[in-house]
């Protein structure tokens, strides 16, 4: 069974989403893994959806999220904001489509205020916020089967995934509600938790963000807080999750909660510059 730590607490932890500001704040406006400029004019000039959109969507949902900006003209490698006349049309639009199975396999916007209608140098563009999709989602696709509609963002361009990548989302999809599972009441945080791995997560939250609440905590209260304690509200049942114990649990609880578990790790001669 293979574990990846950063999944299920980045979004409480170290890793900050791209904010709307960040965006309209930039000097230069340069596209990125989490940011794409598209116009969006269609053949009225009025506005609509354009053809590359869903696999952007695919691309973002299948990764760590984004913001997809439509109104934006981009020529030579510079971008420019347009504008669009009338963004409540494209924003029906995408509605719609978002809740065709026919069009895309998943909806993974939150509610309307992940498509926003802001000021960009002036001109009015129509910014749209694309979470990450839960694993239990993905792989979200276009069209009706994963296997070749499927995309990931790479650097600032959509990659089309191949059939393994899409094969290896589909079985990591049973992990979503496992990471949840509160165990027995044998798992106990004084005798099954590692503290000083406990302690290394605070100290990384600290360095990224100095002022998050979660550092007047203590060990406990941070651990129940980014999830590593649970209670069942259909059940009562209280205690530690399967998560938190993967993620700051000692080696003989790590293994009783997943017999299977492995470290997983990659050899990279050519990162030369990097620490290992």
């Amino acid at each position: 069974m293979r574990y990846d730590k950063s999944e299920h607490f980045s979004a409480r932890g170290t890793s900050m989403p791209l904010q709307i500001k960040d965006i309209i704040d930039l000097q230069t406006l340069v596209e990125s893994e989490q940011v794409e400029f598209k116009l969006a004019g269609g053949k009225d000039g009025k506005g609509e959806l354009p053809k590359d959109f869903w696999p952007t969507y695919s691309a973002m949902a299948n990764g760590r999220g984004g913001w997809l900006v439509l109104g934006v003209k981009e020529h030579t490698g510079k971008f420019t904001p347009v504008g669009i006349v009338d963004p409540e049309k494209i924003k029906t639009d995408l509605f719609n489509q978002l809740n065709d199975r026919d069009r895309v396999s998943a909806n993974v916007l939150r509610s309307e205020n992940d498509v926003q209608q802001v000021s960009l140098q002036g001109k009015n563009v129509l910014a749209i916020h694309i979470p990450q999709a839960t694993r239990k989602q993905k792989p979200v696709h276009l069209k009706k089967s994963p296997l070749g509609n499927t995309y990931q963002r790479l650097h600032e361009g959509d990659r089309l995934c191949d059939d393994m990548t899409v094969k290896r989302m589909l079985a990591e999809q049973i992990h979503d509600s496992r990471d949840n599972e509160v165990l027995s009441e044998h798992y106990t945080f004084q005798n099954d938790i590692d503290l000083d791995s406990l302690k290394v997560y605070r100290n990384l939250l600290s360095a990224n963000n100095p002022q998050h609440p979660y550092l007047a905590c203590e060990p406990f209260e941070l651990f129940k807080m980014v999830g590593g304690w649970r209670k069942d509200r259909e059940t009562g049942k209280e205690g530690i999750t399967l998560a938190g114990v993967l993620m700051f649990g000692q080696w003989d609880a790590i293994i009783a909660a997943a017999p299977n578990y492995m470290v997983d790790y990659q050899e990279r001669p050519e990162a030369k510059t990097e620490l290992r």
